[in-house]
């Protein structure tokens, strides 16, 4: 096996807010002192050690420095490293033709979103890249980690191959995620975050030593990171390291801004790539856009990445605090956290002038003894406890210790606080019927139902739940001709997919262990002598694998049934991460009976990437397709294999 690859990634910026005066020498290329604390050193540390960085200029502040920021371009170039766009979308009002903050619903935040807004954006970085290259840009990064359908759009027309905004913890949190492909043919390469922690920040006071003796202690962390996330992501995944242009440079207590030099980060940025270099294969965003083989990743639609209802969109942030309304029950509520999720979050819905916050928690209590006209503590200061305070968490998943504190301090989650990064529990229920503009594309039915749900779900008239309405989408805009010339062996049949397949006028041949499903085929699919090899065409299973016994006998037998070139189409219930978890209680949906009689049961939950290698082993290629539905506005992960 080769080395794990990593993407040294450098945003490189020159917003006032972060220096004083002078912010092109300052802040891009880290002149103090008579030395170089910027991109320069950066690269000749880089050039000392055979690795490309990739550097991500803000075209945007064209509109602030002109031409200079085109010089920094073409300086980056001549120094044979990569170059690649980013852009702070406010800072292109004037092309845009609006102002940063008209309204919540309409302001820079969502100019990524707007097709329309998106293109004049990314013509104009992609124009001022072009001035120092003569050639079209590989990839692209928003501002603030922000990208949307619009964006994505864009970057396609002007002939972009890949996007690196994806940070599924902010601005708005997403699904944790690998490298994958969009519906458009835009490769995303997510920002390198594990669970409940950091992102692989350079500067992050975590992973950043205080003097020369914790060299090797931190880059003892750094290799714990790379471990934990080959581990979580798989070993062919693509991490990322994020540094600014100002990296090597230390911000002033006095300032707040990045204007004195920092010498142990320079030292420490030469020692971290020489210990890591030998493990870690370097590489530019270029390199890894080349070298990737697009059609082994995931293909997944625009819908099942931006919901149609926003995480912090006002009707959701109402929800939430209607909610807490009706927990609080007379108590104090208490916000903790005073960052930019507060922020997002208040300029949405005022919360706490609706849920009369008494005050809140923060570690910068010290600096500001007041936000939005309410008192500020530090946890430390002040006693609270969940018989007279309920508190909102407005913080990243990255505060975990947020969270430990509260429990250790008696307060159940939901009951005595609410995590802005959860749901709003639901009350599950079955029967309950509405009617959507949408059509079931089974049926043609618009009447759904809540099934063990809050919301409608199940086709009142042929059952068709998400997974269904997904795979009839699959077959027909990815496999839309040669399903009615197939030979297909049905495995535990539901009513919606036995009328999916009547209506492609599908030669079908089902099966099932029970023989109350009325199946053409009573049998065992982990041990199915009766069936020939190579007899089928294709072999469907929703919803199977994780209730057999032995699942690796399972997929040995679709193998075994599959003639040269067959399909295997699968969905599974996923474990909500991206690995495979064993099931506690095998007999809690189908009950003791069918797991005495029968050996159902709910034995595992699939993670992506450990199915993933699992399919490898019995088929050639896996490519999995995830699709939206309209109905739940959740997605499905299809996974078809070829034999």
């Amino acid at each position: 096996m080769g080395k794990q690859k990593c993407m040294l990634t450098v945003d490189v910026e020159a917003l006032p807010k972060r220096a004083v005066s002078d912010h092109m020498n300052t802040l891009i290329y880290g002149r103090l002192g008579g030395k170089e604390y910027g991109i320069g050193k950066m690269m000749d540390i880089a050039d000392k050690h055979n690795i490309k960085i990739t550097f991500f200029v803000d075209f945007g502040e064209c509109e602030l420095y002109g031409d200079e920021i085109i010089d920094v371009g073409r300086y980056i170039v001549s120094r044979g490293h990569d170059m690649q766009v980013h852009c702070h979308y406010d800072l292109l009002d004037k092309i845009v033709g609006k102002q940063p903050w008209v309204s919540i619903n309409e302001n820079y935040y969502s100019w990524c979103q707007n097709e329309d807004d998106a293109r004049v954006i990314i013509d104009y970085v992609t124009e001022q890249y072009m001035k120092c290259t003569g050639k079209v840009p590989v990839a692209y990064r928003g501002g603030e980690f922000r990208f949307g359908i619009g964006v994505l759009k864009a970057l396609k027309e002007n002939g972009y191959q890949a996007d690196l905004s994806y940070n599924y913890v902010r601005p708005e949190k997403l699904p944790i995620n690998r490298q994958f492909l969009f519906e458009n043919g835009i490769v995303e390469f997510p920002i390198s975050i594990l669970p409940n922690k950091e992102s692989f920040n350079f500067n992050s006071p975590a992973l950043a030593p205080s003097k020369k003796n914790d060299f090797e202690m931190v880059i003892g962390k750094y290799q714990k990171l790379f471990d934990e996330f080959y581990n979580y992501y798989g070993d062919d995944a693509i991490s990322t390291i994020l540094m600014h242009s100002w990296s090597f440079l230390r911000q002033s207590q006095k300032s707040r801004c990045f204007d004195e030099k920092n010498d142990l980060m320079v030292m420490f940025f030469d020692y971290f790539l020489e210990a890591m270099k030998e493990k870690i294969q370097f590489i530019s965003v270029s390199d890894a856009v080349s070298q990737i083989q697009t059609e082994k990743l995931k293909n997944v639609e625009f819908e099942s990445i931006f919901s149609k209802e926003s995480f912090y969109s006002k009707r959701n942030i109402i929800k939430i605090k209607d909610f807490i309304r009706e927990k609080a029950k007379g108590r104090n509520v208490v916000i903790w956290g005073k960052g930019w999720i507060e922020s997002v979050v208040f300029q949405t819905v005022d919360l706490h002038r609706v849920l009369n916050t008494a005050y809140y928690i923060s570690n910068d209590a010290d600096s500001q003894a007041k936000w939005r006209g309410k008192p500020v503590y530090k946890f430390s200061d002040i006693s609270i406890s969940p018989d007279k305070d309920f508190v909102l968490v407005l913080a990243q998943p990255t505060f975990p210790e947020i969270r430990d504190t509260l429990k250790n301090a008696g307060f159940r989650e939901f009951e005595d606080y609410f995590d802005i990064q959860k749901k709003v529990p639901a009350s599950r229920s079955s029967g309950r019927q509405t009617m959507v503009e949408y059509k079931c594309p089974i049926c043609g039915g618009n009447a759904f139902e809540t099934y063990n749900s809050d919301r409608p779900r199940r086709c009142s008239s042929c059952g068709s739940l998400e997974r269904t309405r997904t795979v009839s989408k699959l077959l027909n805009e990815n496999m839309p001709a040669g399903i009615s010339k197939m030979k297909i062996l049905h495995v535990s049949p539901t009513r919606s997919e036995r009328l999916l397949f009547k209506n492609m006028n599908a030669d079908t041949i089902t099966v099932d262990i029970r023989p109350e499903c009325k199946t053409d085929i009573v049998a065992d699919i982990c041990c199915m002598p009766d069936i020939a090899p190579e007899s089928f065409d294709m072999a469907f299973a929703s919803c199977v694998l994780n209730h057999v016994y032995d699942d690796n006998k399972a997929l040995s037998e679709i193998k075994r049934v599959l003639g040269p070139g067959g399909i295997a189409l699968i969905w599974v219930l996923e474990s909500g991460t991206l690995k495979t978890l064993a099931h506690k209680d095998p007999t809690g949906w189908y009950g003791k009976d069918n797991y005495e009689k029968y050996r159902i049961g709910t034995f595992r939950h699939y993670g992506e990437v450990d199915f993933s290698k699992q399919l490898l082993g019995y088929f050639s290629k896996v490519q999995c397709y995830e699709k939206y539905d309209e109905v739940t506005e959740e997605s499905c992960k299809w996974y078809w294999c070829l034999k």
